[in-house]
């Protein structure tokens, strides 16, 4: 009886040191803004709940939050060429043809000790310097994982997490277990995915007070569970898949950071996909490299004031395998640069506080081709499929946002954003001539959130 009391007394002590907040979010499109090729008004509703836990060891934070949208029936095609985060789930209750419901759940759990933090949940990690990341951004929806940060000494670090991912592609092994009631055609059946699992590591080398270079490390591989190979932090991923049978999709990246000053920094990513060592300089290659250069500038005009300014680049095969259940998607979003393979951003945003308001200029100029097919990508031959021939979608994106303090984590967000998109609903998936349309458009945006 009183290790029962104890229990209860102890767990009453730590949810009483728990501090939940309520999640609230008004949101108003006058044409959709950036998110549909329609003229469609966007009106969305969300509310949730937040819950932080902080001691001297433990750092835990969560978030779930259900939306209903009105305006749109296509989860996909509101986030398919923004950078704006992909939606894992979405339906439609009232069978009205233009709305639908979608949530968002995210658990952060960190364990610290002396020199570096254990964590697991579900979240989105994010490797790259760069505004559009190029390495792992936050596109797709969030995914469970587990790792840990270790800071070796003053000049090296690293990071190390393992995850599992959503392939889209469907497992009908148990198909015959999950066939919704009334379903007599045994049609209706609700079929998993094919598992697909990232792991992932990084090393941080600061070379002097100026210079910080990193080097990371991703490996998608599929249909197995978690394999005990890569679990291993310190092994290079690239030889561990020569010893599985070079069946995995491996990713490496190198990024080189220069700050001349606290206010200013500048950086350059390299990301290379299907490495090939001995054939790096050949014309005949299978080197499938993407590029990132930008810089950042803050306290330019004042103390309080940010400039980004950036270019990312990436090849027609990246993100992609030679077997498909390993690609480096999840929900069929990119895990990585939020366009894609085969599409370049130029990227810039300019930052201030001014007035107790926050002002924002955001403009985003980026287009992309079609999908590039791996089949022969992989043989003695090579085939060029020369970038951007055939269809291509461009989109020139510019934003003004101002957002206003209410009262304590009450904020409303005004704004007005223009779009020039040219073959807007491009499916880069799709080699056929598709019927598609040019679009200019203006949106007044409105937005009221509370702890969102």
């Amino acid at each position: 009886m009183k290790n029962i009391l104890f229990f209860f007394s102890t767990f009453s002590i730590l949810v009483a040191q728990v501090k939940f907040s309520p999640v609230v979010m008004l949101s108003y499109l006058s044409e959709g803004s950036g998110f549909q090729t329609s003229n469609n008004e966007i009106k969305v509703f969300g509310a949730g709940l937040k819950a932080s836990y902080i001691s001297d060891s433990f750092n835990i934070s969560a978030k779930f939050i259900n939306h209903r949208l009105y305006g749109s029936s296509s989860r996909y095609s509101l986030h398919n060429f923004n950078s704006n985060q992909g939606l894992s789930w979405g339906q439609d209750p009232t069978l009205s043809g233009d709305s639908f419901d979608y949530d968002f759940a995210n658990l952060d759990i960190r364990y610290k000790f002396s020199n570096g933090e254990l964590f697991y949940g579900k979240m989105n990690p994010q490797w790259g310097s760069g505004q559009s990341k190029l390495i792992l951004s936050d596109k797709s929806p969030s995914f469970p994982l587990f790792g840990f940060n270790w800071k070796v000494n003053d000049k090296v670090s690293m990071e190390y997490f393992h995850g599992e991912l959503k392939s889209g592609i469907k497992d009908s092994i148990y198909a015959e277990y999950y066939i919704d009631a009334g379903d007599s055609t045994l049609t209706q059946s609700r079929l998993f995915n094919i598992k697909r699992n990232i792991a992932a590591h990084k090393f941080e080398l600061k070379l002097n007070e100026k210079f910080k270079f990193i080097g990371s490390e991703t490996v998608i591989y599929a249909i197995r569970g978690v394999d005990s190979h890569y679990l291993l932090p310190f092994i290079p991923f690239w030889s561990l898949q020569h010893y599985l049978g070079d069946t995995d999709n491996i990713q490496m990246a190198g990024e080189l950071i220069f700050s001349p000053n606290t206010e200013l920094k500048f950086y350059g990513t390299i990301y290379m996909d299907e490495w090939a060592p001995d054939k790096t300089l050949d014309d005949d290659n299978r080197n499938w490299f993407s590029y990132q250069a930008g810089f950042a500038y803050n306290n330019i005009f004042s103390k309080k004031d940010k400039l980004i300014l950036e270019y990312t680049w990436t090849d027609n095969r990246v993100y992609h395998h030679r077997f498909s259940i390993n690609d480096y998607y999840s929900h069929d979003y990119p895990l990585g640069f939020w366009a894609g393979p085969h599409a370049e951003e130029l990227y810039f945003s300019y930052n201030i506080i001014f007035l107790d308001m926050e002002w924002t200029v955001e403009l985003s100029d980026a287009k992309r081709g079609k999908f590039i097919n791996l089949e022969n990508q992989y043989n003695t031959r090579i085939d060029d499929e020369g970038r951007y021939k055939g269809q291509i979608e461009e989109k020139l994106f510019i934003e003004l946002l101002v957002k206003k303090p209410l009262y304590k984590e009450l904020f409303m967000t005004v704004g007005c954003s223009y779009v020039d998109w040219r073959n807007a609903g491009f499916d880069p998936s799709d080699s056929n001539i598709q019927n598609l349309q040019d679009i200019q458009k203006t949106s007044f945006n409105l937005s009221f959130n509370y702890n969102y």
